[in-house]
């Protein structure tokens, strides 16, 4: 659940962004930073699908689900990042503040789920 309320969140926050992108700069930029934003997104379903494939809830498959999940998230995120800058040098800079902005979701998550 948790999982999917930080997807949520950054799926809103790469839009939103790349709104104010389009309405400030250019339909590329925007284009750009909403790819940025997709990078974190694909990351974080990286990560949940790595969860749901943990069979138990032992503290110990529930750990190496854990890692798993952390490392496929910053493996599709970095390569897909990596991808997106190599295809369009010109609007890194775009990309990694979509980037930015997506991983904002998750102080917003804790903050949200907290209250």
């Amino acid at each position: 659940m948790t999982v999917l309320v930080v997807a949520g969140l950054q799926l809103v926050f790469a839009v939103l962004a790349g709104v104010l992108a389009w309405a400030f700069g250019s339909a590329a930029m925007a284009q750009s930073v909403v790819t940025g934003g997709s990078c974190a997104l694909a990351g974080t379903l990286a990560y949940a699908a790595c969860q749901r494939m943990v069979p138990g809830s032992s503290a110990s498959r529930l750990m190496w689900g854990h890692m798993l999940g952390e490392m496929s998230k910053v493996l599709v995120t970095l390569v897909l990042l990596g991808w997106a800058i190599v295809s369009d040098p010109s609007r890194a800079l775009a990309c990694l503040a979509g980037l930015g902005v997506a991983l904002l979701a998750y102080p917003a998550a804790i903050f949200w789920l907290n209250k």
